[in-house]
């Protein structure tokens, strides 16, 4: 999912795990004996501590750490540092977390963002080999699962444009004490053009130990059942926008569920909106 080199961006609310996955993916890097700069301006220093300690970081694992350290974007003394890093190393990854602590402009500045954007442009083209990780918020049309989840990020839509790939995350629930963390990544946006990709990464905090989930088909399997609930409890027919909303969650989700249903001929339109077809309701009777 992650890719070898290039821009990626991680979309989650605050809590979700983007810091956890940019760590993992740090952590796989330097298995693979790629060096990391972390800028990582959130978070007390013990409560870092404790995410390093809990994924079970090796020593001499060669990750670099600058943790609120008040990095700017606009430093320009700042950006040559991180350029030296990047000469120096073969494949490197650089991750900035969050964005909204490395730019201090309006986000919903479209010129300012793209200003800022540029800054980490020109770091990734000093060495085509690397991978730098950007760390942003989703905004909260994005939490209410409305709109395309590629404009799920908070601000202006520059940020989407500049990554190769775009992972937004939401977080999933696991038994209390049971010492997992687990989230859910959807690919927003690939260099493929494959969007409906989700994968499921459990967390054992201690161990230190990931458990990556290609949940995708999984994920359409729900959505389409839900779809038939909703038109099996339904006393008209209903029209693609109502039906979606009906269904919840992500409306482009229930969308694509929606379309997909119809290609399959599982869905009927009658009357200006869609009814089970008759072989579906059947089968559901039996």
């Amino acid at each position: 999912m992650v890719p070898d080199s290039g821009n990626l961006l991680i979309v989650a609310a605050p809590g979700a795990g983007k810091t956890f996955l940019a760590l993992v993916i740090a952590k796989t890097a330097a298995a693979a004996g790629r060096p990391s700069l972390l800028v990582l301006e959130e978070g007390r220093p013990r409560s870092m501590f404790d995410r390093f300690t809990a994924l079970a970081f090796p020593p001499d694992a060669p990750v670099l750490i600058a943790h609120r350290k008040g990095v700017r974007l606009d430093d320009e003394a700042i950006r040559a540092k991180m350029a030296e890093f990047l000469r120096a190393h073969d494949a490197p990854v650089v991750v900035f977390d969050p964005f909204s602590s490395l730019f201090l402009g309006n986000e919903n500045d479209t010129e300012a963002v793209n200003q800022a954007k540029e800054h980490v442009q020109r770091l990734a083209t000093v060495n085509p080999r690397a991978l730098v990780v950007l760390l942003h918020h989703t905004s909260k049309a994005g939490e209410r699962g409305e709109g395309p989840p590629i404009y799920a990020a908070r601000g202006s839509t520059v940020l989407p444009g500049w990554a190769d790939m775009q992972v937004n995350l939401s977080r999933e629930d696991t038994p209390r004490n049971s010492g997992l963390v687990a989230f859910v990544a959807q690919v927003a946006k690939g260099r493929d053009g494959e969007t409906a990709q989700r994968f499921r990464f459990t967390l054992s905090l201690g161990k230190g130990t990931v458990m990556v989930e290609d949940v995708s088909a999984a994920v359409a399997q729900d959505k389409a059942q839900q779809v038939r609930e909703v038109l099996a409890s339904a006393t008209a027919p209903l029209n693609k926008s109502r039906l979606a909303e009906s269904v919840g969650g992500r409306k482009q989700d229930a969308l694509r569920a929606i379309d997909a249903m119809e290609a399959r001929g599982e869905l009927k339109r009658e009357g200006g909106g869609y009814i089970l077809a008759p072989d579906t309701a059947k089968e559901r009777e039996s």
